[in-house]
């Protein structure tokens, strides 16, 4: 809480100069657009931020270009949300787990075993829920959803093999949000929070059992190398949000639509990255023999969550949103 009043505060600070900053860059002023983002340099994500970055500087003939600054270089999901809100920097790449600070009552929707799949995942967020989120923190902060991109399912790694939930029992787990502790708790796990920056050096010495991220990030950050196992839970579904900052985003002009057109182009490219790069990097880790891929039962560890996750949100997400979610097709 008293950190959502420090960004509340960021915001307001920045109101005057966001006012003017609308209208203070003509479209044809060359500009360096700041990008950062937790993610590691070698993550397909932040690739596709290269790759937009490309697209970009072509399509305006130079005048927009991107710097990328990954791997937590300038902090972690707060530091970066304070950032964008006070404009320091113009773009954060990141995902749904940011929810639990700029818009809470949306935070169900990094939930485990929320979605059926990853399509309805993604019907949810591009579709009116996702544009209900954005407002959000857009009257709040002064940030907005750019767009959604495909970042894949999280999965676990650890010290020990995971098969079924009490498989975890005892075992010290880095999770990122109040909901997902309640789960990994419920699971018999001991949840708590770590940055992620931080995380490798945790999973080296031992002070934490396993974590669980995408197979991008745990691959990009060599969290493999410290754990001998990856469970395939996928017990999230979760996505890229490219945030922005919106008085950055209102004063591109005529550039905004090279700026929407290829970050669409570069996030299209990802949607086939990410399932291509998921094989290639769990195809390495068996090559390498020194981390094994584990098949769990993903019908016990969503049978465990559902209820956590219903309870949670009758107390703490938008009144209805689990329902409005299951409403939403699975189908292509």
């Amino acid at each position: 809480m008293f950190w959502r009043h420090a960004l509340a505060a960021h915001a307001l600070a920045a109101t005057a100069a966001a006012l003017a900053f609308t209208t203070a860059i003509p479209a044809a002023e060359a500009r360096t657009v700041t990008v950062a983002t937790v993610y590691g340099a070698r993550d397909v994500s932040t690739q596709a931020m290269e790759k937009w970055g490309e697209l970009l500087a072509k399509k305006t003939d130079g005048r927009l270009t991107i710097n990328i600054i990954p791997g937590g270089t300038l902090g972690g999901d707060r530091e970066l949300l304070q950032q964008l809100s006070s404009g320091e920097i113009d773009v954060d790449l990141s995902s749904p787990v940011v929810m639990q600070y700029v818009a809470p009552q949306y935070q169900c929707l990094e939930a485990e075993y929320i979605y059926e799949n990853e399509n309805q995942g993604f019907k949810v967020w591009r579709g009116e829920i996702g544009k209900e989120a954005s407002a959000a923190m857009q009257k709040q902060y002064g940030i907005e959803i750019a767009a959604v991109g495909r970042r894949g399912g999280r999965v676990v790694t650890a010290n020990k093999k995971i098969i079924e939930p009490q498989d975890m029992t005892g075992l010290k787990f880095r999770v990122t949000n109040d909901l997902r502790a309640q789960v990994f708790a419920a699971y018999g796990a001991q949840p708590a929070p770590l940055p992620l920056s931080e995380l490798y050096g945790a999973l080296r010495q031992g002070v934490f059992d396993g974590e669980e991220n995408p197979l991008s990030t745990i691959y990009s950050l060599r969290f493999h190398e410290v754990q001998p196992f990856i469970s395939l839970t996928y017990h999230v579904w979760t996505y890229n949000l490219v945030l922005v900052n919106s008085a950055f985003y209102d004063g591109l002009g005529d550039d905004r639509k090279a700026f929407d057109e290829t970050l669409s182009q570069a996030l299209d490219w990802l949607y086939d990255a990410v399932a291509k790069d998921d094989a290639r990097i769990i195809a390495e880790i068996k090559k390498s023999g020194k981390t094994e891929i584990v098949e769990p039962d993903v019908a016990a560890f969503r049978a465990k969550a559902r209820p956590v996750l219903k309870a949670y949100a009758d107390k703490n997400c938008k009144p209805g949103l689990i329902d409005q979610v299951d409403q939403i097709s699975s189908a292509n």
